[in-house]
C-alpha cells in the first residue's frame, strides 16, 4: 500500500507531538518509510512546503528533495506531469464546481491548493491519501480532502492511522 502525504501532515507533527527537538526518531523512521517506497508526496506538496521557508521546508529539501529511493525512484510523484493525473484532476474539479454545497470562495481555495492534485494522484495510482483534515460537518460549505475522497472512491487516513499500518514505532 502506497501512501500518499498532505502537507499537513508534516506541519502538524512538526508544530504538536513531533517537533524536531522532542521526537527526532519520527523524522528519521518517516524517512525510512520514504526509502522503502511506502510513503511519498506529491509535486504539489513538494512546493506547498518549499513555500513555507522554514525548518520543515529546510529538513523537507535536504532529507526528501535530494534523495531517492533504493530503486531510483523518487521521493516526489511528479503528478503535474502524469496524464492520467491530470484527466482525474480534471474530473474532480468538475464534481467539485457542480456541487452547489460548497461556496464559490472554498472552491476556489480548494482548487488553489495542493488538495485536488493529492486526491488525484491517490487516485490515480490507487494510494491511501494521509491527511489531518477530518470530515466536515452535514451542510458545510468547505471543500475538505475526506469528503472529496469519498466522493471519488479514495482511500485517506490520518497520520496516526498510517503510522500503524506501516509500523512505524518511536
Amino acid at each position: 500500500m502506497l501512501y500518499i502525504l498532505d502537507t499537513n501532515t508534516f506541519i502538524t507533527a512538526k508544530n504538536t507531538f513531533y517537533a524536531y527537538d522532542i521526537v527526532p526518531s519520527f523524522w528519521s523512521t518517516l524517512l525510512g518509510m520514504f526509502k522503502i517506497g511506502k510513503v511519498k508526496v506529491i509535486d504539489a506538496v513538494a512546493g506547498e512546503i518549499a513555500d513555507g521557508n522554514d525548518d520543515l521546508a529546510k529538513w523537507f529539501g535536504e532529507n526528501i528533495k535530494k534523495s531517492a529511493d533504493d530503486e531510483g525512484g523518487a521521493y516526489v510523484i511528479q503528478a503535474k506531469q502524469d496524464g492520467t493525473v491530470l484527466q482525474n484532476y480534471q474530473d474532480i474539479a468538475n464534481l467539485v464546481m457542480k456541487n452547489e454545497q460548497y461556496s464559490d470562495a472554498e472552491k476556489g481555495w480548494f482548487l488553489s491548493r495542493a488538495d485536488l492534485w493529492l486526491i488525484a494522484a491517490g487516485k490515480t495510482f490507487n494510494a491511501t491519501v494521509v491527511t489531518q483534515e477530518k470530515m466536515p460537518g452535514k451542510g458545510t460549505t468547505k471543500v475538505k480532502i475526506p469528503d472529496i475522497c469519498q466522493q471519488v472512491g479514495v482511500k485517506y487516513v490520518n497520520l496516526y492511522d498510517m503510522m500503524r499500518a506501516v509500523g512505524i514505532k518511536i
